[in-house]
């Protein structure tokens, strides 16, 4: 079971280290855990993943459950080069209809079907062949004695009459059965047919060899009789002219599950391919396998409501989360480990599950949750601030080998820069969506040391938070040094003025408003609900 860790959307620091962090604690405890993030991830957390030099995790674009998620049939494939009756034979054996044709390089080219060989073996012209010697010997238990041309393609005769009748039908690159009636094998190999198909196991004389391989005649000798070859060898013909390759639906392992629902339910086929990126095969898929699908297992961090998670999380198996926020409104189908703590950051509390399991910390693993929580508590000036944060962060410096207080300024700094961001960016850099009084509220939040840079732009701003279908958005552009936020938003200025106790108007500052999590979600809560 492999299990995927990440944060929330439009990451922050802390989801991207809470990520690295726990997924690197799962490893260690023998858990496979892959860390993601859930956008690009920025400047601040770019700045700490280069400073400890570990690698940016990768984007998830979703975790909807996928074709590869399916428990879909691997069914063996054959080539184009095989024979009708081994697909029939093979058919029997595994209990499936519809058998998958690939090239030499597993490739996927087309269907055969039951009905197929049905329709072969009624319509077909019995009198000519298209086949290999290794398909005649394999289906008729059969031997090759002279070989002169593996590829087979002519018409059949079966010589079971007298000489005068084989000498007026006979000719040059036939296929001729005949049992043990060696003048007429004689007159065959004279004849230079184009394949000799000894019935019964008949055996013939080394003499007799020589000339056929001289004529250019390839020689056979099969276990079954007169009858029975003549019966069967038609159906050691090569599957390729009956094979299905137009108007086929075909799925990658990387198609959604729910898509491929609404494609079976329009069309009417039994199964269908599966293949990779690169087109090679990988079995063969119906609708029985959407009822039942392997649920993608994944481990939340830093957020736990569904508008901040992945896209097709109501289609995950979600076996943990790790939070410091209030509890939102997801929910399971079974119990998993929840764990939300009133803390500063969720790196705190991944940094508590290391010294509960009693893992060591690695330098760039204690770099990160460092970064994360001097981030969220804005260097210990949020009022989310915790001892156990404070606590944290003077282990984990000692083991990262840093001064707490100028490597944050430095981090800072790096992240704060806006000047390549566009405005639609900036909103949304760390932005989340709430429900309030069933109203739809996004609050988003930048902190930077640039504040004039952002009111240069407000009418911009304006423009942009006026266009969104939320009911309410506020952006708090909040200033680490002189810890309060500067506030835009579309909102009626009675809850602006209400939730922050200010004089409402366009770019207000709100004093020591720095916390989304303590100070803007439960103010705003409040005065929308008195409105």
């Amino acid at each position: 079971m492999t299990l995927s860790v990440f944060g929330h959307k439009n990451p922050d620091t802390d989801s991207i280290c809470s990520s690295i962090s726990l997924a690197h604690l799962k490893n260690e405890l023998g858990e496979k855990a892959i860390p993601y993030a859930l956008g690009e991830v920025r400047k601040e957390a770019l700045y700490a993943l280069d400073y400890f030099k570990v690698e940016a995790p990768q984007i998830l674009k979703n975790v909807k459950i996928e074709v590869k998620d399916l428990s879909y049939d691997k069914v063996e494939a054959l080539s184009l080069s095989s024979s009708i009756l081994e697909a029939y034979n093979l058919m029997e054996s595994t209990q499936v209809k519809t058998l998958p044709i690939v090239s030499n390089d597993s490739e996927f080219i087309g269907l055969v079907t039951m009905q197929e060989i049905a329709k072969s073996l009624l319509h077909q012209h019995f009198n000519t062949i298209h086949t290999s010697l290794s398909n005649i010997c394999k289906n008729l238990d059969g031997s090759v004695l002279v070989n002169c041309n593996e590829d087979i393609k002519g018409r059949v005769v079966t010589l079971s009459f007298g000489m005068d009748s084989v000498m007026d039908i006979l000719k040059e690159g036939d296929i001729a059965i005949v049992g043990d009636r060696y003048d007429i094998i004689e007159y065959a190999i004279d004849a230079k047919v184009k394949l000799l198909v000894l019935a019964g196991s008949t055996t013939i004389s080394d003499d007799l060899l020589g000339l056929a391989k001289q004529n250019g005649v390839s020689v056979v000798s099969v276990k079954s009789d007169t009858y029975k070859t003549s019966n069967v060898i038609n159906q050691c013909n090569f599957l390729s002219d009956i094979v299905l390759t137009e108007n086929l639906v075909v799925f990658n392992e990387n198609d959604y599950a729910d898509d491929i629902k609404n494609t079976m339910l329009n069309t009417n086929f039994r199964a269908y391919p599966v293949v990779n990126n690169d087109k090679k095969f990988l079995g063969l898929v119906s609708r029985k396998h959407l009822l039942n699908p392997t649920k993608k297992n994944v481990v939340l961090v830093d957020h736990n409501e569904y508008a901040q998670s992945a896209d097709g999380i109501e289609q995950a198996n979600i076996v943990e989360i790790v939070d410091h926020h209030k509890i939102g409104g997801i929910a399971t189908d079974v119990p998993m480990s929840f764990r939300v703590m009133p803390v500063g950051c969720t790196c705190t509390i991944v940094y508590q599950m290391y010294k509960e399991n009693n893992v060591e910390v690695p330098k760039h693993i204690a770099g990160l949750l460092l970064s994360a929580i001097l981030s969220d508590t804005l260097l210990f000036k949020s009022p989310t601030t915790t001892d156990m944060d404070k606590k944290a962060c003077e282990e984990l410096s000692k083991i990262a080998d840093v001064d707490m207080e100028s490597y944050a300024m430095e981090m800072f700094k790096a992240g704060t820069s806006l000047d390549k961001y566009s405005i639609e960016e900036i909103v949304n850099m760390d932005f989340k969506e709430f429900s309030m009084s069933g109203k739809r509220v996004g609050i988003g939040q930048v902190f930077t040391l640039d504040i004039d840079s952002i009111f240069a732009k407000k009418d911009e701003f304006l423009s942009y938070i006026n266009s969104t279908d939320y009911d309410m958005l506020v952006l708090a552009i909040t200033d680490i040094i002189k810890e309060g936020s500067y506030l835009i938003y579309k909102a009626n200025d009675s809850v602006i003025s209400e939730a922050f106790n200010v004089d409402a108007n366009q770019g207000v500052f709100a004093e020591g408003v720095v916390s989304r999590k303590k100070q803007l979600v439960p103010n705003l809560t409040t005065a929308v609900n008195n409105m």
